[in-house]
């Protein structure tokens, strides 16, 4: 290690959760079919991704593993809300892709599936804009206003993503000094804890 200082970040990992055979868990499946009379789609059943039983429990755990909440009706209205910001054609594709992934970014309560569904709905727009950026047919102007507009939703996605993890440190942020001397002899490390109050204060911890 070389002389100086070295500033890092505390970071937190978000986990990856499996079930009891190291698969990946069961989602919600949305199943939809055609009015021929309306010619419009009509909800049909709700499924769960695996196959299994879409009994009370598998519904409350599935339920809460892509909300975070258990309450069915706040659940439900939390997905199709996600789901009406989703770039994709079709109801019953946009909640099968928000039912996919919201899970697999394990939001912990209502407030980070909202979160959460925001990322994912900026994320989609802005792949969209790359998406037609990139066609063959698209003439300079638009090519350059689209790339633009996907840069703009895609940082805005990223600041989301960081709004979560701010949420869930509670507003704290940890940033660790380690001074180096003597080839590594002598190592003082001092942390610094830095959280919004009410005064926008600044608190001082040294280890």
């Amino acid at each position: 290690m070389s002389k100086g200082q070295e500033v890092g970040k505390k970071q937190e990992v978000i986990p990856v959760a499996t079930n009891a055979d190291n698969g990946p868990d069961p989602f919600f499946k949305w199943k939809y079919k055609l009015n021929q009379e309306t010619g419009r789609k009509e909800f049909e059943a709700l499924e769960l991704s695996d196959g299994s039983k879409l009994d009370h429990q598998n519904l409350r755990k599935t339920l809460k593993k892509a909300t975070g909440t258990t309450d069915g009706d706040v659940g439900e209205r939390i997905l199709k809300k996600v789901a009406h910001g989703m770039s994709a054609d079709g109801i019953d594709v946009r909640l099968n892709e928000v039912s996919a992934l919201l899970p697999a970014l394990h939001p912990r309560d209502e407030a980070e599936a909202m979160l959460f569904g925001q990322f994912l709905a900026l994320q989609s727009s802005g792949m969209k804009c790359l998406r037609l950026a990139n066609l063959p047919e698209q003439g300079f102007y638009h090519e350059e206003r689209l790339f633009n507009l996907a840069n703009k939703l895609l940082n805005t996605a990223n600041q989301t993503m960081q709004a979560v993890l701010k949420y869930r440190s509670g507003g704290q942020q940890i940033v660790q000094v380690i001074h180096v001397h003597n080839e590594g002899q002598a190592i003082v490390a001092q942390n610094f804890s830095h959280s919004t109050s009410a005064r926008g204060g600044t608190e001082k911890n040294e280890n």
